[in-house]
């Protein structure tokens, strides 16, 4: 019997196709400590305090076709984007997604077009890792500019970036990407003199 190999993710939880039955596979996902910290540190998290999914996978076309529904729910503390302190959140996300084997007979190339219709991701080696899936779908529903409550950006507090600071101080035109360019040969000039 040939061994299937998942590659190592952080949160690994390999579903063999051929094991679903005409029912389909529930699965209840809950990441351990190490699986979190190793998933906290993937996503520049803080901290993974909670990590479940709920998920169900059944097979259509002969087991061509895989379907995979659920939700799962995280709860999280990234770093604040402007103060970087510590911002909780909890996360709920749902997932509905489609694998499909890749063929090239007549017959699964028929039903790979039914397939099209959605996206469809590859069954690779007729595994589904849904631990992957999960972690994916954590990494889409994290806010990418998580503020704490109460904290603005405000240019006028924080200052302007440095080089655009020396430049207003200046009295000097930043808005003309060339304006540097300029200078610079003003000054050769002056010194080829």
């Amino acid at each position: 019997m040939k061994r299937q190999h998942t590659p190592d993710y952080e949160l690994s939880r390999p579903l063999v196709v051929d094991k679903i039955s005409s029912n389909g596979v529930e699965d209840d996902i809950k990441a351990t400590p190490k699986e979190r910290a190793a998933l906290a540190a993937r996503f520049g998290l803080i901290d993974l305090p909670m990590l479940r999914a709920r998920l169900q996978s059944h097979a259509s076309h002969a087991g061509a076709v895989v379907s995979v529904v659920g939700r799962l729910e995280a709860d999280v503390v990234q770093p604040c984007v402007v103060t970087l302190e510590p911002v909780a959140a909890h996360i709920e996300q749902d997932i509905d997604v489609k694998f499909s084997a890749i063929d090239t007979t007549p017959e699964a190339s028929a039903i790979q077009h039914d397939a099209d219709e959605d996206d469809v991701e590859p069954i690779e080696g007729g595994v589904i890792d849904l631990g992957e899936l999960v972690a994916q779908h954590l990494g889409i529903a994290l806010n990418p500019y998580p503020r704490k409550e109460g904290v603005a950006f405000d240019e006028a507090e924080m200052g302007a970036p440095p080089s655009q600071q020396a430049a207003n101080d200046a009295g000097k035109d930043t808005n003309n990407p060339f304006a540097r360019l300029v200078e610079l040969q003003k000054n050769r000039d002056k010194s080829d003199k």
